[in-house]
């Protein structure tokens, strides 16, 4: 039997859950950005953060505005639009898509570090929300060069698909990736995607991920917030939020 046949066990699916579970961390969180989608519950080093890598913008910009009026830089990246939808003289647009090589319409994430480098920033945020494109990107880079972000915020998708052994090969390697220098501190499910149940286990589609460096006061033990959190808000105001049970402590 070919590999790629071969069942996705329960045990796979949560250890795989394992690396997203939520650390504990010793400052508190803040929320930035829209009172419903587009806003992110994130650690308050992100206040201490000195630039933005905003990957994917799509028609919403609340949580690149919110840090330009905090005085930061923003550097977007999205090249399914003609431009930011919001205009803002900290923000910085490119009509490009984050690739895993520099090929227009696509810039690597390295060619992007090297625009952050240049304006001076050392403490920079990363946020991104592409669409599903994450896994392409995230299986080619290095992931020492995620190491210069202290923050990274972004929304992993199509994961009620996480059975397929090719696809949660994929994942369980990105997420390896994104997790060898920092650690989850927040999680958040986006109540616009559904809530399936994944190997016998209930997994939203879509998920919101904040994540910090883990020298910068993350405590290896899980975390006992609720999920959701008092800060958090449903994606779909008019939906009920997704209450994350399987990711709890």
């Amino acid at each position: 039997m070919a590999a790629s046949t071969l069942p996705v066990a329960q045990s796979d699916i949560l250890s795989l859950l394992d690396l997203l579970r939520p650390q504990t961390y010793e400052g508190g969180k803040i929320r930035i950005g829209g009172a419903h989608d587009g806003g992110y519950v994130v650690p308050d080093a992100a206040l201490d953060c000195d630039a933005v890598l905003s990957i994917g913008i799509g028609s919403d910009v609340s949580f690149d505005l919110a840090l330009a009026e905090r005085g930061l830089p923003v550097f977007q990246y999205d090249h399914t639009v003609a431009a930011s939808p919001v205009a803002h003289e900290r923000f910085h647009f490119a009509r490009l898509g984050w690739g895993p090589a520099t090929r227009d319409p696509f810039v690597s994430l390295e060619g992007m570090i090297l625009q952050l480098e240049d304006a001076g920033s050392v403490r920079p945020l990363l946020k991104f929300d592409i669409e599903g494109g994450e896994y392409d990107v995230l299986e080619a880079i290095d992931p020492n060069a995620l190491a210069f972000f202290r923050v990274i915020v972004c929304e992993l998708h199509n994961l009620s698909g996480l059975t397929d052994l090719t696809f949660h090969t994929r994942v369980r390697h990105c997420l390896n990736v994104l997790t060898q220098h920092h650690a989850p501190v927040h999680l958040h499910a986006n109540n616009y995607g559904v809530m399936a149940l994944v190997g016998g286990v209930p997994i939203p589609d879509v998920l919101e991920v904040s994540l910090l460096r883990r020298d910068l006061g993350v405590q290896p033990y899980p975390a006992s917030d609720a999920i959701p959190g008092l800060l958090d808000r449903p994606n779909h105001p008019h939906r009920p939020d997704y209450c994350l049970t399987p990711f709890g402590a």
